[in-house]
């Protein structure tokens, strides 16, 4: 199945859509791994701080269907814990998150638990986030996650969504092994 075949109905069977259905003229993808203008994933791991998990953001095409993944193996050894794929560049998408209700994500994994953080200008410590968890199934899936449903990390600030700076998909907080995949994360409103 390809990204472009999913408004054929049949092909629609293959990717489970969870909460509300919208709309296509209601969502705004942001990332698309087939799309070379779209930000790109970056890695990071608690390597930054000592910590030794180790891991990779790679570009698959899993049953024709393009995505980048996050593999490796998440340590707690020496204050560790996270592996993260992250989307920074979002300031040149000219898009004003404020404007949507939340955000979408099309993923398949290791039928573990990951989150996705998000960062905003509001806040200074590395640490600090907006964190929502999901699971990533064996079978492709599309989750809507509502603003409103991120939770403050360390910090005291509620979400504007207009100071949307970073998006990134975490395995944190438990030594497993990472396995999660992306073909599409964007706005729904």
């Amino acid at each position: 199945m390809t990204r472009d075949s999913l408004q054929d109905s049949s092909q629609l069977e293959q990717l489970d859509v969870f909460g509300e259905v919208f709309k296509a003229e209601t969502l705004l993808e942001i990332y698309n791994p087939t799309k070379q203008t779209d930000p790109q994933w970056e890695f990071v791991s608690d390597q930054v701080m000592g910590g030794q998990s180790q891991g990779q953001v790679s570009y698959h095409d899993q049953s024709e269907s393009p995505c980048h993944c996050l593999s490796g193996l998440v340590s707690l050894e020496n204050n560790g814990g996270f592996l993260q794929m992250k989307l920074t560049d979002l300031d040149r998408l000219a898009v004003n998150f404020s404007d949507y209700d939340g955000l979408f994500i099309e993923v398949k994994g290791n039928s573990h638990r990951y989150n996705l953080h998000i960062r905003t200008s509001q806040l200074w410590l590395p640490w600090q986030s907006f964190r929502q968890s999901f699971n990533a199934t064996e079978t492709w899936q599309r989750l809507f996650l509502p603003f409103k449903d991120f939770e403050a990390y360390k910090t005291f600030s509620n979400l504007n969504p207009q100071k949307i700076k970073r998006l990134g998909i975490l395995a944190i907080g438990e030594a497993f092994e990472a396995d999660i995949c992306i073909q599409a994360l964007g706005l729904y409103k």
